[in-house]
C-alpha cells in the first residue's frame, strides 16, 4: 500500500518532471527575439561584403597601375594603346602580362555586376593626356592607355559603373 507520503513524493516528481519543458510562449519569444536580431545582423554583413569587393576592386586596379609604372621606368614609356586588347572583360598584352602583372581577366574582379562588366576595359587617351569626356567604362576597372607609350590612367567603378570609386590620376 501507498503511504501518504510516497503519494506526495510522486506528484512532486511529476511536477519537476513537467517544468523541465519551455512553455509555447517562452518558445515563440526566442523565436521573435532571434528574428529580430537577425533583421538588424542581416544588412550590416551584407553592406560590409558589398563594401570589400569595391575595396578589393581597388585594389586590383592599384596594383594594375604599379605595374604599368614599372613597364614605365623600365622601358622609357607606358605601353601603348594598341598593344594591349580587351575581350569579355580579359585584357591580352604580350609585353605586359605575365611579365608585369600576372593576368587580367574577368575573375580578378570582385564586384557582382553583369557578366559583360565584369573584368577589365582598355580605352584611349586623348591626345591631352586625359579621359575624353565622351568615354564610358566598359567595365568594373579600366585601363586608359595613349597612342604615344606618353600617358596611362587606371580606375574602378562601381557595379553601375557610373561612379568612379578609385582613379591614378589623384
Amino acid at each position: 500500500m501507498i503511504t501518504h507520503e510516497e503519494n506526495k513524493h510522486a506528484k512532486n516528481k511529476q511536477a519537476k518532471i513537467k517544468q523541465q519543458g519551455f512553455t509555447l510562449v517562452e518558445v515563440l519569444m526566442v523565436v521573435v527575439i532571434i528574428s529580430v536580431l537577425a533583421m538588424i545582423a542581416i544588412p550590416k554583413i551584407s553592406s560590409s561584403s558589398e563594401g570589400a569587393r569595391k575595396n578589393a576592386d581597388i585594389a586590383t586596379a592599384h596594383q594594375v597601375k604599379t605595374a604599368l609604372d614599372r613597364y614605365q621606368v623600365e622601358n622609357g614609356i607606358y605601353p601603348i594603346a594598341k598593344e594591349f586588347s580587351a575581350s569579355n572583360g580579359t585584357v591580352t598584352a604580350a609585353k605586359f602580362i605575365p611579365k608585369y602583372i600576372t593576368k587580367l581577366d574577368a575573375r580578378t574582379t570582385q564586384q557582382e555586376t553583369d557578366d559583360a562588366q565584369k573584368g577589365f576595359g582598355v580605352a584611349a587617351l586623348g591626345k591631352d593626356g586625359l579621359i575624353p569626356a565622351s568615354s564610358t567604362p566598359s567595365n568594373l576597372i579600366m585601363i586608359y592607355l595613349s597612342a604615344d607609350g606618353s600617358g596611362a590612367e587606371v580606375r574602378a567603378y562601381n557595379s553601375k559603373l557610373d561612379e568612379v570609386l578609385w582613379t591614378s590620376s589623384n
